[in-house]
């Protein structure tokens, strides 16, 4: 089974798109969590080993969330360690919204958001993580087909220019370690807010 890395839904093996939202599995999938991870029904009791994630990714993740202007500083240590644990379990974003609704007070539509939002930066990284311990060193950013804004149908101006330079950016080939300069800045695929863009890796064998 595959887990998109996109919207967290469960594929088959051997899909090419996530039966969801479309996305390409080549490029965003990961295998299930450890099977020593156990679920249980409350989103706030999940055993989880964070040696399993690296201390780069547990720092940005944190560090992501303190950047968040309408969570309470009393709740930032709760929210991470509910958000740590809902990327190990395999991008549970219903794990980390639920924390946000009911320890935060946030709406349903905002802790979407941000649960989105904070999985997306701590998949990227991970994946970067996984292509550079194998030798990977450059990728190809794909425009995944789907506008890159929060609300499609309500876009602002600067959303607007964000999914006109991401389409631009399709196809181009960038630095892991540094990004693409896109929009004026230094970023990667999935790291802007509504962003929906993916990433293929160029294997070091090829000549692409």
């Amino acid at each position: 089974m595959l887990i998109c890395t996109r919207c967290g839904s469960h594929n088959l093996e051997g899909a090419r798109f996530c039966g969801n939202c479309g996305v390409p599995l080549s490029a965003v999938a990961i295998p299930n969590p450890p099977t020593d991870v156990k679920r249980f029904h409350s989103p706030f009791a999940v055993e989880f080993d964070p040696s399993t994630v690296s201390k780069g990714v547990k720092a940005n993740l944190r560090k992501n969330i303190e950047l968040l202007d309408d969570l309470g500083k009393k709740h930032i240590p709760q929210i991470y360690e509910v958000a740590l644990r809902s990327v190990l379990a395999g991008r549970n974003l219903r794990m980390l919204s639920t924390a946000l609704i009911e320890i935060a007070g946030m709406s349903h539509d905002r802790a979407a958001d941000i649960a989105r939002s904070l999985h997306n930066k701590a998949t990227e990284q991970i994946n970067r993580e996984r292509q550079s311990s194998l030798g990977i060193t450059h990728a190809i950013w794909m425009y995944a087909n789907a506008p890159c804004m929060k609300d499609p149908n309500h876009p602002t101006e600067a959303e607007i220019q964000q999914d006109a330079a991401h389409k631009a950016a399709n196809g181009k080939r960038y630095d892991l370690s540094r990004g693409l300069l896109v929009n004026g800045k230094w970023t990667r695929p999935g790291v802007e807010e509504g962003c929906k863009c993916v990433s293929r890796a160029v294997l070091p064998w090829t000549k692409e």
